[in-house]
């Protein structure tokens, strides 16, 4: 027995074939918008896990580079801090050479000693960079400043670390004492190198010329201390930037990757797009001209 099609169930078969082309047009079109082929991954079940996990592999990598780029900048700071105190004590060691010189007067001296205290608050002034509004030679400590006005300590020795990836942890930040000397009350020349400019400049106005002679050889020891210092701080600029390639290397990879899985292909989506809108208006076309009937297409 022939089975009788109502107009009823035509009606519905056109109606369910227009929905279906609707929908493939809305996704299509959601595809093209965001450049995504799906708006969740458990839309893609099989492929869920592999978004996942680039997504997370990606977002520590980009922790990474964020911390590689704030400890890059740290270290531009204190190697600019470090730089203009050395050069401030090879001046002080020009000066001091002339006030130890026999033919230099006192009135000269005087005004080497004025020169060198002005030295000694310029490198006092280095002393407290700050980056970030963070002293960077007050260690781990919440002082706003990493020295006071006399040049007394105001941090502590903890060490300031980034980690730049899953296995390096690098101390970008250097406590005072290490880079400025510990302070030594009995013997100042041998303390931080503000009580060695401090006293150097007292022995030059007091025609104290042995004690400028080793106000000198102190100037060299904490001279020699910053450049210590300095190299550490290329070193470790090298080592992170080193790290921030293969970092970025990495992220082009897992970039890629997600785009692989997760990235509309605008070429095929736009294919797409045309073919489900020409049979949405086909179905339209044909579902008018089958349900449009009147009672002379029944009489014939």
């Amino acid at each position: 027995m022939t089975g009788r099609i109502t107009e009823l169930g035509s009606v519905s078969r056109f109606v369910g074939w227009a929905g279906s082309a609707r929908s493939r047009i809305a996704d299509a079109e959601r595809q093209i918008a965001t450049g995504k082929r799906h708006e969740q991954p458990s839309a893609v079940p099989t492929d869920a896990g592999t978004i996942l996990q680039s997504r997370n592999q990606l977002a520590r990598l980009q922790q990474f580079l964020r911390n590689q780029a704030n400890a890059n900048d740290l270290l531009a700071t204190s190697d600019n801090a470090l730089q203009n105190s050395t050069a401030a004590l090879t001046q002080v060691r020009t000066l001091a050479l002339q006030a130890v010189n026999g033919a230099t007067s006192m009135e000269g001296r005087d005004t080497i000693a004025a020169e060198i205290r002005a030295v000694a608050r310029e490198v006092l002034a280095l002393a407290n960079t700050s980056f970030d509004g963070r002293p960077i030679y007050a260690g781990t400590s919440d002082s706003t400043r990493a020295y006071d006005d006399t040049g007394a300590y105001l941090g502590d020795g903890g060490q300031v670390r980034r980690r730049i990836s899953d296995q390096l942890t690098f101390d970008v930040g250097s406590p005072g004492p290490r880079v400025f000397g510990t302070e030594n009350g009995a013997d100042p020349y041998n303390g931080t190198v503000f009580q060695v400019l401090e006293q150097l400049a007292f022995d030059i106005e007091n025609d104290n010329i042995a004690g400028g002679r080793a106000g000198i050889e102190a100037i060299d020891v904490a001279s020699s201390r910053m450049l210590t210092e300095l190299g550490r701080v290329g070193g470790l600029t090298n080592r992170i930037e080193a790290a921030g390639e293969q970092a970025r290397t990495e992220e082009a990879r897992l970039n890629a990757r997600l785009s692989l899985t997760e990235d509309t292909d605008l070429a095929e989506a736009v294919v797409r797009l045309r073919s489900s809108e020409a049979s949405y208006e086909a179905t339209l076309a044909a579902s008018a001209r089958a349900l449009n009937r009147s009672l002379l297409d029944f009489l014939r």
